[in-house]
């Protein structure tokens, strides 16, 4: 069962290293770019969870990407999802999560540098759908202070998703959007679009694979392909 999985992983981390060749090929004016990431998440008493992430994302201010490396607590009202009670991630099985985030990142293009602090204050409401269907949708506020200057963002993120079962795993497909009002161009000026997949590995281990296609009227692209890896570790303390 172990191998059938790895296989399937192997699969899919195969079309994500080879597409971007291809679309690259056929559109020289989108940037394609692979951006991979690990999180740990650390279940806390009293329904608080502990956070810690890095890795490589798409920058706004530059046309390279960003490293990044973030921390963050969140605390999630009493779960009422039952079905959801053995997802690796316990945020499912919650109707509502609110937490704060801090991230450091650091872009460079040739001779010009971009740092970044962001604190971001997230809400997150679920809905348990028919057909066992789960729709989320975050809210977050962000605090960015960008080489020193600060500005406000709000973003907000509909998801979709639904577990099926694959060799007794769970393996739960999505999709995504997400749209930015930034307070310096007093605008909607980023719309993203997801599709992914969730892959359990281990009881307390998953890893995400993820297409996205990412519309920018202010950032240095404005097109951008963007294939994602992300290794998740989920941990209990009690």
């Amino acid at each position: 069962m172990t191998i059938v999985i790895g296989k399937l992983i192997l699969l899919v981390a195969c079309l994500l290293f080879f597409a971007p060749t291809f679309l690259w090929a056929q559109d020289s004016s989108t940037v394609t770019e692979l951006d991979p990431s690990i999180a740990v998440a650390v279940d806390l008493p009293k329904r608080f969870r502990f956070d810690l992430y890095a890795g490589k994302e798409k920058s706004d201010e530059l046309a390279s990407a960003r490293a990044k490396i973030g921390l963050g607590v969140s605390f999630r009202v009493k779960p009422i999802f039952k079905r959801l009670l053995d997802a690796a991630d316990s945020d499912k099985q919650h109707l509502l999560v609110v937490g704060a985030i801090y991230e450091y990142s650091r872009a460079s293009e040739e001779d010009t540098t971009s740092i970044e602090h962001r604190l971001m204050l997230d809400a997150t409401l679920r809905y348990d759908l028919p057909k066992k269907l789960l729709l989320s949708n975050r809210n977050r506020f962000e605090f960015r202070w960008v080489n020193g200057d600060y500005h406000l963002r709000y973003r907000n993120r509909p998801a979709l998703e639904r577990s099926f079962k694959l060799y007794k795993r769970n393996i739960t497909p999505y999709v995504a959007s997400e749209l930015f009002w930034d307070q310096r161009y007093k605008k909607l000026n980023i719309y993203k679009f997801t599709n992914g997949v969730q892959i359990p590995v281990f009881r307390r281990t998953s890893v995400e694979f993820f297409y996205e296609r990412q519309y920018c009227s202010t950032c240095a692209t404005q097109d951008t392909n963007i294939f994602g890896l992300n290794l998740n570790f989920y941990f209990h303390k009690k």
